[in-house]
């Protein structure tokens, strides 16, 4: 018996682990509340089914199984809807299917339902493992008291309600201690990921992000391409200094996102140089957006700390497919040619090809 309890918490460890492997490769989907509600129930109350189809048989005949354990984590993590959702499913393959093992009847498993979700609701804010352990050990409560009811044998009521006690709050322990590392190792994951592909000064990508999404970009769909450059940042920095200099980058980076929008992918490629990527755009309409982009940074003005207020330009470059190259490979390097003469030109000017699309040069 001790042997099939340990392969059935191994089963439960195993699950919990796949299950959480299937949620964070859907976690974009599982953004939206109904839909993680869903998958968390109907996850929870597929496990309550395997764990009830391999429950413990014990030295009296009975049996007993960890489908309410995997029911309670649904409850302690995801949501108390996900926790009855999981509840039905469970209810449903006791009452109807041949291969379940009914380790206590069917009433019994609507009563111990509510009773953990009562419970859960009072106790709450208490910590995961005692929260936990409290929920065990009301269901082991009424597993006893079903028990005695059945057989009439206090002994042997005892006996298989301690053994079901002691395997769930191991269980419970465990998988509470597996869930919350498995839980802060993705969040870590998820923050170097993060930081490995944001800048992290002004909170844009940077330029392997940007090299990522320039390669994935289909040669089915237009793309256009905008490479710009703080006029003078240099002699910005000479004259008001470094820090000064970044609050400048943050500034024109916050002005990026506010006049392209979810429209394009910021990045920031180093120093003074950013790019934007916009997706089935054509020549003119990102030539719209770089030149409102040329102007709101013009027109802006920013404080510095000794009070005073200053303003910089920027000259653009524009690069369209398939407009202006036949391949997405060449955007880059034809929109940086154009960034070139933009600046040849005289500065704060959007250029594509050999043409000034507007602009008052700025020296």
């Amino acid at each position: 018996m001790f042997l099939d309890m340990m392969v059935l918490l191994s089963m439960l460890i195993a699950f919990l682990y796949l299950y959480f492997q299937i949620k964070w490769k859907m976690e974009p989907l599982l953004q939206n509340r109904f839909y993680e509600m869903t998958f968390g129930g109907a996850m929870g109350g597929f496990i309550s089914i395997l764990l009830n189809y391999y429950a413990v048989s014990t030295p009296h005949g009975g049996y007993f199984s960890l489908s309410m354990v995997a029911l309670i984590l649904v409850l302690m993590f995801s949501s108390a809807r996900a926790f009855l959702l999981g509840a039905f499913m469970f209810f449903m393959w006791v009452v109807f299917s041949p291969w379940a093992i009914s380790t206590v009847p069917p009433v019994v498993i609507l009563t111990v339902v509510g009773s953990v979700l009562i419970a859960y609701s009072i106790l709450k804010r208490l910590s995961d493992y005692v929260l936990g352990l409290i929920l065990v050990l009301v269901v082991g409560a009424i597993y006893y008291f079903t028990l005695l009811t059945n057989t009439g044998n206090i002994l042997i009521s005892l006996e298989t309600a301690f053994y079901y006690v002691l395997l769930a709050t191991v269980s419970v322990a465990v998988s509470v201690s597996l869930i919350n590392y498995m839980t802060r190792a993705h969040r870590l994951f998820k923050q170097y990921e993060e930081e490995a592909s944001v800048d992290g000064l002004t909170g844009l990508f940077n330029r392997r992000t940007f090299d990522n999404k320039l390669d994935a970009l289909s040669p089915k769909e237009r793309a256009s391409l905008l490479i710009l450059d703080i006029d003078f940042f240099k002699s910005f920095n000479d004259r008001y200094g470094h820090p000064e200099g970044d609050k400048m980058l943050k500034a024109v980076s916050r002005k990026m996102r506010s006049v392209v929008g979810e429209t394009g992918v910021l990045s920031r490629n180093g120093g003074e140089e950013f790019a934007i990527i916009l997706k089935e755009q054509t020549r003119e309409e990102a030539s719209e957006i770089a030149e409102n982009l040329r102007k709101a940074i013009e027109n802006s003005r920013y404080i510095l700390q000794n009070g005073e207020f200053v303003g910089v330009t920027v000259s653009i470059g524009l690069a369209s497919y398939p407009e202006q190259v036949d391949r997405i490979g060449k955007l880059y390097k034809t929109a940086d040619e154009h960034l070139y003469i933009a600046k040849k030109l005289g500065r704060n000017q959007v250029c594509c090809e050999d043409l000034t699309i507007t602009g008052t040069p700025h020296t």
